[in-house]
């Protein structure tokens, strides 16, 4: 008669459950704890606030009862327990779970830690600024005085930095040796504060900042104005090569325009050519004007070229010139004139093959 072999069978299966019984990974549970925070860092603007959310982990990423506290708070900022956190639609609250208000103070970088028992966790935050403590050396500029705008310790300008106010676009002249001053021409009529475009600050690397200064500035309003033909026009310096003049005018374009351009009135500069090459005019202004730029080869202007003769603002064009004695006409083709209006003059190098 032959055995059954069935019976053995099923005794070793149910033997070998037996053995492997409960959950495999029971060793691992609440081992090695971690505190996991959403976001892991913090980058706020200066006086807003955000939440962090904050769990603690096992080595699993099972989540444990904790109770989270907030310890060694840095300056320039404020951390807070949420009392009002409510996970649940029930309106109860998770065990496993904390939410903090951070709220940035004063610009900077600064640290907290979240601690449950022995386990901690540091939480960078940077605090961006709102305004800048810029300094000026005078905050009562004439028309095209420079000025000297130095950022506060800890900030520098970038090699595009840039000014300007609600008056209109300025311009960036030079920079300090260590960058953390500009020279910078302001905006007729200016009262008010300066934006100052390109800072970078060393608890920030990589971002430029664009910022307003604390601190106004007022600019007068009179200066340099050519006049109504070439034969009394103000004589403009001609930068050196790669060199650019900049420069305000609150004219008010009486001039008869002689150009050909067809303008309702001009203003008219001279300038002297010492050195062959390319001229580069960069003419702009405010409002709804539109103005066109011209060089006159003499004084009657019975030669010349255009340096701008759109509707764009600004009007941007180049010609090249040998030495010689020329004029710049800047026209008002149409519109009211402007409450002033600038121009960029860059000595660029002569054309290939001259």
């Amino acid at each position: 008669m032959k055995h059954s072999k069935c019976g053995m069978l099923l005794v070793i299966a149910a033997a070998g459950l037996a053995a492997c019984g409960g959950d495999p990974t029971d060793s691992f549970r609440e081992t090695n704890p971690t505190i996991i925070a959403d976001p892991g860092s913090v980058f706020l603007s200066q006086g807003a606030n955000t939440f962090v959310v904050v769990e603690l982990r096992d080595e699993q990423g099972n989540q444990l009862p904790a109770d989270v506290t907030v310890t060694n708070v840095g300056s320039g900022i404020t951390v807070e327990q949420d009392p009002s956190f409510l996970e649940t639609t029930n309106g109860t609250k998770l065990p496993t779970r904390e939410r903090f208000i951070v709220t940035a103070v004063s610009p900077g970088i600064s640290t907290f830690t979240l601690a449950a028992g022995s386990v901690t966790q540091d939480i960078a935050v940077r605090v961006v600024p709102t305004s800048l403590a810029a300094t000026f050396s005078n905050p009562a500029p004439a028309v095209n005085e420079p000025i000297t705008i130095t950022a506060p310790a800890g900030f520098k300008f970038g090699p595009n930095a840039t000014v300007a106010t609600v008056h209109g676009d300025g311009f960036v002249t030079g920079f300090s040796a260590d960058s953390t001053a500009i020279t910078a021409l302001i905006a007729p009529g200016s009262s008010g504060p300066v934006t100052l475009g390109g800072l970078t600050a060393d608890f920030l690397p990589g971002v430029e900042l664009t910022l307003d200064t604390n601190d106004p500035v007022t600019a007068g309003t009179t200066g340099l104005t050519g006049t109504d033909a070439p034969g009394t026009a103000p004589e403009i310096a001609v930068p050196a090569l790669d060199a650019t003049l900049n420069f305000f005018d609150t004219g008010t374009f009486t001039g008869t325009d002689i150009t050909g351009d067809g303008g309702v009135g001009a203003q008219y500069y001279k300038f002297v050519v010492t050195e062959a090459g390319n001229y580069h005019f960069v003419t702009n202004w405010t409002g709804g004007a539109d103005i066109d730029a011209v060089v006159c080869f003499d004084a009657a202007c019975s030669d010349g070229a255009f340096v701008g003769a759109s509707t764009n603002v600004p009007e941007d064009g180049s010609v090249a010139l040998d030495p010689g004695t020329y004029y710049y006409a800047a026209v008002l083709f149409g519109g009211a004139a402007p409450p002033f209006f600038s121009l960029s003059l860059t000595h660029e190098a002569p054309p290939s093959g001259t």
